[in-house]
């Protein structure tokens, strides 16, 4: 019987700080993606700051790519985080549709 071992190239010591650092701005500019995204919706803020909050989405994304490329991801992995990536951007846009459908149904 034979087996097959793949082997991944290891990380880079060096490059570990900057792996935390974008994983953590991961989460840092998708919260004020989404935190800006519904702050317009509900009229909080101005409609042209959507442009910061899709800003913060390209900088989720950028970081998104650091982590995975320097962490050197297989294929499936890379495309988990593309998927991922499109997720932040789509999921938002749906909950406020849904919400401000069942509110327009729901009206007193």
């Amino acid at each position: 019987m034979e087996q097959h071992v793949i082997l991944m190239p290891e990380i880079a010591s060096g490059d570990f700080l900057t792996i935390f650092v974008s994983s953590a701005l991961v989460l840092v500019f998708g919260g004020l993606y989404v935190g800006i995204f519904t702050a317009v919706k509900v009229k909080l803020l101005k409609p042209w700051m959507m442009i910061v909050g899709y800003f913060f989405w390209l900088l989720t994304v950028y970081c998104l790519y650091l982590m995975g490329s320097l962490m050197h991801v297989d294929k499936f992995t890379a495309k988990a985080l593309v998927v991922a990536a499109v997720g932040l951007l789509l999921v938002p846009h749906a909950v406020y549709y849904m919400q401000d459908h069942v509110h327009r149904e729901n009206e007193h």
